[in-house]
């Protein structure tokens, strides 16, 4: 008898245990300086696309969650030293990226576009030349992009908001930064434009372990889910509906 209650007590610790587990918080990661994606609202909290989706999709697994902001560079290094368990930023799917993480299925189209000065002889990227500067965000696709294609001096920025502040006052002579977030910046900032050439191909998608596949599996039902059930166009229509009529 008291071997079989040694037994069912050791049973109970090993589900309290695993319970406990799976009823942890995981910690989301992000850059919260990538609007309309990601950025600080007034009341000091993690607001967005990103943040809305990253909040439905642990809905529907049932999962607690809270947000961390950080560096955008800092990102994957804090996802695999288990700083983090995941990472929603905006963040485009690469070959080079999936070498360290894995990723969820595509949750966004996106593309790279430049901004200039209203009324610059600028209008697309043949036009750049040696002696121009070009503003990026340190670490994103947009800075790959200029780095590797463009004859132009790369400065490097924390914050996308930064460099297009900087265009605006002359400092720079083109930023390159994704194209929602470039239509939301020209925007906000004014006195700068978008350019209307696309200048790549990409998808965003949400960044976990590279063990962590049955965390990955989770996640593509619930983002699916919420595409089939019309939420994911509801929260797309929240942050991209005015910026896209407005670039029209």
């Amino acid at each position: 008898m008291k071997k079989l209650i040694a037994l069912m007590l050791s049973a109970m610790l090993m589900l309290m245990s695993f319970s406990a587990v799976a009823a942890e918080k995981l910690v989301v990661g992000t850059n919260a300086e990538f609007p309309p994606f990601e950025y600080i609202g007034d009341d000091g909290t993690i607001q967005g696309f990103d943040a809305d989706l990253i909040a439905a999709i642990m809905g529907k697994i049932g999962q607690e969650f809270e947000m961390n902001n950080m560096e955008f560079g800092s990102l994957v290094f804090a996802l695999q030293n288990g700083q983090l368990d995941m990472v929603i930023a905006g963040m485009t799917i690469s070959e080079e990226r999936k070498q360290y993480v894995i990723f969820s299925d595509p949750y966004f189209e996106a593309t790279q576009k430049i901004l200039v000065q209203e009324g610059s002889a600028t209008k697309a990227a043949q036009d750049i030349t040696a002696d121009m500067t070009i503003g990026v965000q340190e670490g994103t696709t947009g800075d790959m992009y200029a780095t590797d294609n463009l004859p132009a001096k790369v400065e490097r920025y924390n914050k996308a908001l930064d460099a297009v502040l900087d265009l605006k006052n002359g400092r720079l002579d083109a930023v390159m930064v994704d194209a929602a977030p470039s239509e939301y910046l020209a925007k906000n900032v004014g006195g700068v434009v978008v350019l209307e050439e696309n200048l790549s191909e990409e998808q965003y998608g949400i960044a976990m372990k590279k063990e962590d596949t049955q965390l990955q599996e989770k996640v593509n039902v619930a983002l699916k889910e919420l595409v089939e059930s019309g939420e994911y166009d509801a929260l797309y229509a929240k942050y991209f509906s005015v910026i896209e009529s407005e670039a029209k």
